[in-house]
């Protein structure tokens, strides 16, 4: 009788499921459409963990947007991010109220990982357009702890100006300048750890794939998007000094991150600030003059070589990072991995390194400060428009 039931229970089971896939497009795999739901139900269950960030600033910002009318909260200067996310919330507070507060505001960026999941397949099938890697490239990103990590648990939007990255990376691939500044505007919008990307675009720049006089596209997407809350009544100096004020809200050397400033105290956090900073800008300007001199074409394998390179140095060698920093290295490794099979050791230890800072073990931290320091290392020194000399080398 037991087994009967069962049998019962399993064929309904089974039909239910095929009509579900029945909703899909035919072309798409069966393991795509399973892995997507499982993406899904995933983060559903994640979705009731109320992280600090999301206890002091998420919440409180969305119930100040309650509180003032929806946009016309827009006026105040209430929360230190930057218009575009506030005007998710704005929609959170309003259109979507009927739902659960804590789901409406991690619903932005739980949708978007699935963007940015679009863009990593794009990119992987520009290098392989027969098979199925663009898609198990789609997959990795979905399932990624990180991923699931930052927007599902901690409600955070880093996946948001990421995608602006990884479309701006994808664009770039394929020669569409326009397109791929729009998206770098769109990242700088929602956050300043955007300029991760710069070495990559300075590279481009002065190699001519992209040409000075479309610069200006990216202040222009900015201003577009600061214009509705300056509508709203907030002065517009206020709106162009958001990142200015970010910077100086805190005082930490490292705050959670596997990099270099984990070793030095923070008592030396104002020289050390100032030292690191000039630094990296020496650092980028470094690197954009040597890949220059090379006479190598940028491929497709290069670019996204050296946009991996840009996103993980950059976040090891600035001071004030957090742990969430490395969130563009942790997709554009995923990236480099399809890409440049020999380098899938390096998105595991990108990823291993912002899984552990996020569960905040200082130990670990430490310890993976010094395995991301050997990962950028060996990519400095196997570049061959680095050092092309001893790549050859090598190959001889």
């Amino acid at each position: 009788m037991t087994n009967t039931s069962d049998q019962k229970l399993f064929k309904l089971i089974k039909y239910k499921f095929q009509r579900l896939l029945k909703i899909f497009p035919h072309q798409v795999p069966a393991y795509l459409i399973i892995a997507i739901i499982f993406a899904v139900l995933i983060r559903l269950v994640c979705v009731p963990n109320q992280s600090s960030d999301y206890k002091s600033f998420l919440a409180p910002w969305y119930d100040f947007i309650v509180i003032n009318g929806g946009f016309s909260a827009l006026k105040y200067g209430f929360a230190d991010y930057t218009p575009p996310y506030l005007y998710w919330l704005v929609i959170a507070a309003t259109l979507l109220s009927g739902l659960p507060k804590i789901l409406a505001i991690k619903l932005f960026a739980m949708s978007i990982d699935f963007v940015c999941a679009f863009f990593t397949y794009k990119i992987v099938k520009l290098k392989y357009p027969e098979g199925k890697l663009g898609n198990f490239a789609f997959i990795t990103v979905i399932l990624s702890p990180v991923v699931i990590y930052n927007s599902a648990i901690w409600g955070q939007c880093d996946s948001i100006y990421t995608t602006g990255l990884i479309a701006c990376i994808y664009f770039l691939c394929i020669q569409k300048q326009i397109p791929a500044l729009v998206s770098f505007g769109l990242a700088l919008s929602f956050k300043l750890q955007a300029m991760f990307l710069s070495p990559l675009l300075l590279i481009m720049l002065l190699k001519k794939r992209i040409m000075w006089y479309f610069l200006p596209i990216i202040p222009l997407v900015y201003l577009l998007a600061m214009i509705p809350a300056w509508l709203a009544g907030r002065p517009m100096p206020e709106l162009l000094l958001v990142y200015f004020n970010q910077a100086n809200k805190y005082k930490e050397l490292a705050k959670g991150v596997p990099n270099f400033y984990q070793w030095i105290p923070n008592d030396f956090y104002r020289v050390v600030t100032t030292i690191g900073v000039i630094g990296t800008i020496f650092v980028i300007l470094l690197l954009a003059y040597i890949v220059y001199k090379n006479k190598q074409e940028i491929t497709q394998e290069r670019l996204i070589y050296l946009a991996t390179l840009s996103v993980l140095l950059l976040p090891y060698i600035l001071p004030k990072m957090h742990q969430r920093y490395f969130y563009p290295a942790d997709i554009c490794s995923i990236i480099l991995a399809f890409y440049l099979p020999q380098y899938r050791w390096i998105a595991i230890v990108v990823q291993l390194s912002s899984l552990f800072s996020y569960l905040g073990t200082p130990i670990h931290i430490k310890f993976f400060s010094i395995i991301l320091g050997f990962a950028i290392w060996f990519l400095v020194k196997n570049c061959d428009v680095i050092y092309p000399k001893l790549k050859t080398a090598l190959r001889d």
